[in-house]
């Protein structure tokens, strides 16, 4: 790695570990990468020693998915931790051992699919205290709603039922304990009470893990779980990856999320940026561990829609990329 292509990167080190961690002197900062990504955590590690932070590097095999559980004794250090960041091939969010963390109080920057282009593409590069205050807002709006109508020009029109649920923002600041989130995917999410997602779907921005979408993925949503998946390769992709975790509960809708990064872009850093995009809406299934749904599975998609008309108790919160918080 070039001398200035490793100065950038670190300056967008110092940002997560100054302004989303709030690192302190002293603190026990862990830094968990497997061998993919530990080129990424040694310049984490360098920037957590000259903050005097009490540093420990982890270096694992990557897991084969996410939410797949680290091993028993990285699990151990990451309930030991002050504060942690994740720079991993697959999200350890998912996973018991990462609830287990947040229990115990560490705060959590996790960034699956992290590589060099995240790091230097601009997507890390905001103003996360001034993005949070939208973000809360929102949440507030998602947290007091009871239906959530989800339209496109491509036919989309699904329905869910949030009564009674917590939102979920992940404003990419990770002050107190148990926080977590995963720049540069910025965004608020809600859990759909079980089995009330109802309607059709359009994948037609990323799924994630995958790629970006070339063709759209038409889904069918029927008591809250794909009954259908339809069109090109990227649907052979979908229908082949949630086939792998052979589970039932892969297919539940456990999340709707919105992302809320002004400069995330789909298809250019990584997979966290994909679902991460300001206009752009995605619907998790799989394991709802982090959004408070009582769904269960061994691992957890997002699927992407861009451009959606979002619609809370029947008043616009989302057209043509304007979001409506007042």
């Amino acid at each position: 790695m070039d001398a200035i292509k490793k100065m950038y990167m670190m300056k967008s080190c110092r940002k997560i570990l100054e302004q989303c961690l709030n690192v302190q002197p002293k603190e026990n900062l862990l830094i968990l990468t497997d061998i993919n990504t530990a080129e990424i955590g040694e310049m984490f590690s360098l920037v957590g020693e000259e903050m005097e932070a009490e540093v420990v590097m982890t270096i694992m095999m990557p897991t084969s998915r996410h939410g797949d559980e680290p091993p028993r004794i990285i699990a151990e250090a990451m309930k030991a931790a002050d504060a942690i960041v994740a720079p991993t091939t697959y999200s350890v969010n998912h996973s018991s051992a990462r609830k287990a963390a947040s229990d115990a109080g560490a705060r959590l920057i996790f960034m699956p699919d992290a590589n060099e282009e995240i790091f230097l593409d601009g997507s890390l590069d905001i103003d996360y205290l001034e993005q949070k205050k939208k973000i809360d807002k929102l949440s507030k709006i998602l947290e007091e709603g009871s239906e959530i109508r989800i339209r496109s020009a491509l036919g989309s029109d699904i329905k869910m039922d949030i009564r009674g649920r917590h939102a979920v923002p992940q404003t990419g600041i990770c002050h107190e304990p148990g926080s977590i989130s995963p720049p540069p995917c910025i965004e608020s999410a809600v859990a759909p009470v079980e089995g009330s997602t109802e309607g059709v779907m359009y994948v037609d921005g990323a799924i994630v893990p995958g790629r970006p979408c070339e063709e759209p993925v038409k889904l069918t949503f029927e008591e809250g779980k794909i009954v259908s998946i339809e069109g090109g390769q990227d649907a052979k992709m979908l229908e082949e990856l949630l086939a792998s975790y052979d589970h039932p509960n892969v297919y539940h809708a456990v999340e709707m999320g919105m992302g809320m990064n002004p400069k995330a872009k789909i298809g250019r850093g990584g997979q966290t940026e994909d679902e991460a995009e300001f206009g752009t809406m995605h619907i998790g299934i799989g394991n709802g561990i982090t959004f408070g749904s009582s769904i269960r599975a061994p691992g957890h998609c997002d699927l992407v829609m861009r451009d959606p008309m979002i619609e809370v108790d029947g008043k616009l919160l989302m057209k043509d990329r304007e979001i409506f918080l007042d």
